[in-house]
């Protein structure tokens, strides 16, 4: 069994991502987006490498807009 993740290929995920995120990009701005997905999926090889101690997370706490502590407006 080959469990090798494939390639990663920069023009078929612009393809299907660009409509999903209602975006159009031309003929002029593919070169440079490509690019930069080239960079993104570089970058969160990285990231998914890192070791994680699961034990260590913890929330995050909670921002509610508005009145501190049921008093006066801030």
């Amino acid at each position: 069994m080959n469990d090798a993740k494939p390639a990663f290929d920069a023009a078929r995920h612009c393809d299907a991502m660009a409509p999903a995120l209602g975006l159009t990009i031309t003929e002029d701005q593919r070169p440079a987006v490509l690019q930069f997905l080239t960079i993104a999926e570089a970058m969160a090889a990285i990231v998914f490498r890192a070791p994680l101690d699961e034990a260590a997370f913890e929330p995050a706490g909670v921002f509610r807009a508005g009145r501190s502590g049921g008093g006066e407006p801030a």
